[in-house]
Parts: C-alpha cells; sequence; structure tokens
C-alpha cells in the first residue's frame, strides 16, 4: 500500500511530481529487485512527465496492453531468430513501464477508481496467458525442439505465474480483514520499521530472492529470442523458479488466511 501523496506546489513540475511519487513509494517488502529499482521509478518518471497532460490513467493502461499483447501476437505469428527479434523484449519492458504508471499517474492526478483498479489487474492477468502462449508458438514454429515438451513447459510456466499473480491479489483483499494484533502495524509484522541495518539487509536479500519471479526478468528473457536454445534455457529457469517460490507463497498465504477469524 501507497503512503498518503506528499503535498506539492500549485502547479507542480516534473521534479515536485517526480518527489511526489518517491515520497509515497510503496512497501519494500518482498518487492523484486527490477521492479524497485528499474520500473517503479520508470514509472514515475512517465507519471510525473504526463501530470499536467490530457492523457488519462485508463489511456495509459490501454497503451500498456497494446503495446505487450501486439508484440507478443507479433512473437507468436510472424517473428522469426533474428537480431532484430531481440527488440520484443525492449518492448515488453517497456508496456511494464507503462502497467507501473498509469496507477502513479492516477494518484497525481487524483483520478484513482475501481474501474481503473479492475482494468489493469484484468489486461495484467491476461497478458500473462498471451505470453506464455506466444512463447511456446515462438519456439514451435521456429525450432525443431519436441512440441509437446515445449507445451508442457510453457503450461507450467503460465499456472506458476498465474496462481502467484491470483492468489496474491485475491490474498490482499482477504488479508485486510486481519485485526493487528501486538507487536504488528496493519496486520503484519513491522519488517521495514526495524533500526538499524538489519531490517534493510533483510528486504535486500528478500528483495533478490524474488528477482526470479518478477515479470520484469521474463519481459528480458525475450532479449534472447535472436538465439532459441538461450531463450528456452533461461525460460526454463525462471520456470522452475516461479514453481519453488510459488509453493513458498501457497504455504505462507495458507498459514496466514487460516489464522482468519
Amino acid at each position: 500500500m501507497s503512503r498518503p501523496l506528499p503535498s506539492a506546489p500549485d502547479r507542480p513540475g516534473f521534479r515536485a511530481s517526480f518527489d511526489q511519487l518517491r515520497r509515497a513509494q510503496k512497501t519494500r517488502k518482498g518487492v523484486p529487485l527490477y521492479l524497485l529499482y528499474v520500473n517503479r521509478p520508470a514509472g514515475r518518471a512517465v507519471a510525473a512527465a504526463l501530470r499536467r497532460t490530457p492523457v488519462t490513467p485508463n489511456q495509459l493502461t490501454w497503451a500498456g496492453a497494446v503495446l505487450t499483447y501486439g508484440t507478443l501476437i507479433w512473437l507468436a505469428v510472424w517473428a522469426q531468430p533474428q537480431p532484430g527479434t531481440a527488440l520484443a523484449g525492449v518492448l515488453l519492458a517497456a508496456g511494464y513501464v507503462l502497467d507501473s504508471a498509469d496507477g502513479q499517474l492516477a494518484r497525481l492526478q487524483g483520478s484513482s477508481s475501481a474501474y481503473g483498479e479492475w482494468l489493469d489487474h484484468l489486461l495484467d492477468n491476461g497478458r500473462m496467458t498471451v505470453m506464455h502462449v506466444a512463447a511456446f508458438c515462438f519456439l514451435a514454429r521456429t525450432t525443431d525442439y519436441d512440441v509437446v515438451l515445449l507445451a508442457l513447459g510453457c503450461g507450467i510456466f503460465l499456472l506458476a505465474s498465474s496462481l502467484i499473480f491470483f492468489g496474491g491479489v485475491l490474498f490482499d483483499q482477504l488479508a485486510r480483514n486481519i485485526r493487528p494484533r501486538p507487536g504488528t502495524r496493519d496486520g503484519q509484522t513491522s519488517v521495514e520499521g526495524a533500526a538499524g541495518g538489519s531490517g534493510d539487509r533483510r528486504l535486500l536479500v528478500r528483495s533478490v530472492v524474488m528477482l526470479p519471479v518478477d515479470y520484469g526478468m521474463t519481459c528480458l528473457a525475450f532479449l534472447l529470442t535472436p538465439i532459441p536454445p538461450a531463450f528456452l534455457t533461461v525460460y526454463l529457469i525462471l520456470a522452475a523458479a516461479h514453481v519453488l517460490i510459488g509453493a513458498a507463497f501457497m504455504r505462507h498465504w495458507r498459514a496466514k488466511l487460516l489464522g482468519l477469524g
């Protein structure tokens, strides 16, 4: 959850808007390194630049979806293993930036809405399915790998990523009903507020461990599509990481939800 947006000058420019968002950044707890240090700041810059323009957060959401879905359809149907195909990774990463920017723009413009959040989550969920279908289609078209094994690998990745995404969203909704207990804040242990460097180190370690399940890392894997064997190797490593970390998530969420009264 984000902190309240700090006040700004009457007609804030880019720097003031950027600083507003930076000071109100969401919690670092459990946030993968790429999202924390690359995607959020990039999205913050886009939102700050668009604050005083006619662009709306929902338009930004749709722009990111068109960029992401369009890239994946191109990859699935037409792309070949050539140097230019690496552009897919760049475009997917750019779409991820816009996905981060829409919510931050909504906060700056004071235009957050239930519909906007619903639309954002809906398109996020859909892109995961399209991404792994596109990966399968690309590899099946351009390589001699066994299509059944390719389908199995892509299917496992799709299942694991979908469970992590949907399970996390639903858990957050249900966990809001947990009453704070002694020694906790908002129903969660206050890790960020730990004194000294120990808390910071724990947050950093957690961010590093979570890095393989960051959607941004999957986007960057598509930079390797000009070399299908390298792409498939990295893709399967990320799939295995999603399965392992997803299993840990399920255990954690189960323990928390069983405590709901």
